[in-house]
C-alpha cells in the first residue's frame, strides 16, 4: 500500500520533528489491516491502510492519537467494537481510527461517502449527550495535512507554542484550515454530511445553531 502517495502524513511527521511535539509511533506488522479487508463489516479506507503499512499507530503527546494496529494492542478494532455496541446509527457505521488524547472525541472515516477510488472523508465525532459529527477532511491524508498546518499555525503564526491551553480548538476554532480543503467544502455545500451533523436530541436546537454558525465561518473563510 506504500504506492499510495501520503504527502500529508509526510508533512505531519516533518512538523513533529520541527516543532517541540513529542511523537511516538509503532512499527507495522505482517497482520496489519489492508485495503479490501473489512473492519467489523466496514471497508477499510485505502489511505488508512497505507498509513498502517508504514506505521502501526501514531501518538502526538497531549492531542492527536491514531489507534494502534499491531500484534500487541489492536486499538482500531477495540475502538470500533465499542462504537458498534453503544453508538446509534448512522454513527456505528463510521470507522474510527483515532481520537483526541484524553477525551472521547474521535476521528473516523465515512465509508458511505467514499469516492470512486474508495477514499473516505474524515469527521470528528462528538459522542457527548447529543451525538453528532463534523466534517474535517476530504480524505485521511488530507486530515494529516490539515493537522500539520494546525501545528504550524500554533507554533509559528499564533506564537503560542508550549502554552497548550492557548491553542485554538481543533476543528471549531480553525475554520480557515478546514475551508482550504476544497473537495470537502463541495461535499459540505451539497449537504453530503447533513445526516451526521443534524440529529434529533435533547439539545439538538442549540447544537444545530452552533453547527450552522460554524459552517457559515467555513464558507466565509473559503470565499
Amino acid at each position: 500500500m506504500t504506492d499510495i502517495p501520503m504527502p500529508g502524513l509526510e508533512r505531519l511527521l516533518a512538523a513533529c520533528e520541527k516543532y517541540p511535539v513529542r511523537a511516538s509511533s509503532r512499527k507495522p506488522w505482517g497482520g496489519a489491516l489492508t485495503t479490501g479487508v473489512p473492519v467489523l463489516g466496514r471497508p477499510l479506507d485505502p489511505m488508512l491502510a497505507a498509513f498502517y503499512s508504514l506505521l502501526g499507530g501514531l501518538h502526538l503527546d497531549l492531542d492527536l492519537f491514531v489507534e494502534p494496529c499491531d500484534e500487541q494492542v489492536n486499538g482500531i478494532l477495540t475502538a470500533n467494537e465499542h462504537a458498534q455496541r453503544y453508538w446509534p446509527e448512522p454513527f456505528r457505521s463510521l470507522l474510527i481510527f483515532g481520537c483526541q488524547d484524553a477525551s472521547s472525541y474521535t476521528y473516523a472515516t465515512v465509508p458511505s461517502l467514499a469516492d470512486a477510488h474508495g477514499f473516505q472523508p474524515v469527521v470528528e465525532v462528538d459522542p457527548y449527550e447529543d451525538i453528532y459529527a463534523l466534517p474535517i477532511a476530504s480524505s485521511v491524508d488530507r486530515f494529516f495535512d490539515t493537522y500539520a498546518r494546525y501545528l504550524k499555525l500554533v507554533y509559528e503564526t499564533l506564537d503560542v507554542g508550549q502554552e497548550r491551553g492557548a491553542w485554538p480548538a481543533f476543528p471549531w476554532e480553525v475554520p480557515e484550515l478546514i475551508a482550504a480543503d476544497r473537495p470537502l467544502m463541495r461535499m459540505l455545500v451539497d449537504g453530503r454530511f447533513d445526516f451526521l451533523m443534524f440529529r434529533e436530541g435533547v439539545d439538538a436546537q442549540r447544537t444545530h445553531e452552533e453547527i450552522r454558525a460554524w459552517i457559515a465561518q467555513l464558507r466565509a473563510a473559503g470565499a
